[in-house]
């Protein structure tokens, strides 16, 4: 079975040329880079991991990743941590490919990478994705980037390994929230039975992403969700993740994951939002919604990316003043839905 690329089964010229060209570099090039965004999420890791063991496996280059941040309990099965590219002051590449980033700013301490690259590759499906790449790869239609990888590969008719397949499949399933958002379509699914079909065993994979949660972190996850607040007639819901909660409960921040989904999943709640204490100055922001709401939108005004139903960015200020710039800034937009 072949799928092409976005939900119509269409792939324009453009998009062909591209992946063309994506299969040129690589050929052309002897070093070669991956890495993705920071705080790296399941789609950034298992699509880097994917191509990363593809291009090991299927070419004879010197291949490195990086990713920037903490690697979250439930993925570091996957990765050998001691290959994550850390010292790269120095380091040049001939390709740079970055995969599920929409701009240069989350690419992090990685960012220093892009001077130092002749050519530069991005492959991603944010719908605020800014083309900042010599090469852009972008389909906001699709899932996830790890989809949108498949695509490119199967476009190529390359082989895909099962574990490259555990890899992709991983990506798909963290970015569609278990193929419940509205980004999955019926082609996502197929991509997902081809996966199977490789190999893939879903009830292993399910129980490493979402039946290994640490003691230490249910506790703290537990302490926040009982902390919800909530604004606008009970449309808007917001958590706190502090550095006090994590330190009380001996938690890493980067493996308290779900609650912002979590209070998507509250009735009245159109718009859930989870605030993260990274420094007393600065809050990193998660927000989620239902219906026609675009919270993209949202976090373009203070320089973020993401889908319409999910997206983030930080702010430089304390939790306390973070909650407060956002009450205020969706009271106005709440209130064109809520009036």
């Amino acid at each position: 079975m072949t799928v092409q690329i976005n939900s119509n089964n269409q792939m324009n010229q453009k998009m062909k040329n591209n992946i063309k060209e994506f299969f040129n570099e690589i050929n052309n090039s002897d070093k070669i880079c991956v890495i993705g965004h920071i705080a790296p999420d399941g789609d950034c890791i298992g699509s880097v991991m994917a191509l990363y063991e593809f291009l090991k496996t299927e070419y004879d280059k010197d291949v490195c990743f990086g990713f920037d941040g903490k690697i979250p309990y439930n993925f570091k099965s996957y990765i050998d941590e001691k290959l994550i590219l850390t010292d790269f002051e120095d380091k040049k590449f001939d390709l740079l490919i970055v995969l599920d980033c929409g701009d240069e700013e989350r690419l992090g301490k990685y960012k220093s990478l892009i001077p130092n690259s002749k050519m530069i590759i991005c492959v991603d499906h944010h719908k605020t994705n800014t083309e900042f790449a010599d090469i852009n790869i972008v389909d906001p239609t699709i899932s996830s980037t790890g989809e949108l990888l498949f695509h490119i590969l199967k476009f190529e008719n390359k082989q895909i390994s099962l574990k490259m397949a555990e890899y992709i499949y991983t990506a798909i399933i963290t970015d569609t929230g278990n193929f419940a958002y509205s980004s999955t379509s019926s082609t996502t699914h197929r991509v997902a039975a081809e996966l199977i079909e490789i190999g893939v065993d879903v009830a292993k994979i399910d129980n490493q992403i979402y039946n290994s949660k640490p003691v230490s972190t249910v506790k703290a996850y537990i302490e926040c969700i009982s902390n919800i607040n909530f604004y606008y007639n009970n449309k808007l819901g917001i958590a706190k993740i502090s550095d006090e909660i994590v330190k009380r409960n001996n938690a890493n921040i980067n493996d308290i994951e779900g609650i912002v989904e979590f209070i998507r999943e509250i009735n009245e709640v159109e718009i859930s939002c989870v605030l993260k204490e990274y420094n007393p100055a600065l809050t990193k922001v998660s927000l989620r919604s239902k219906n026609d709401i675009d919270v993209s939108e949202i976090s373009k005004k203070f320089e973020g990316g993401g889908h319409a139903k999910a997206a983030g960015f930080q702010i430089n200020g304390s939790l306390k003043e973070s909650e407060a710039i956002l009450v205020k800034e969706l009271e106005e937009y709440l209130g064109k839905w809520f009036t």
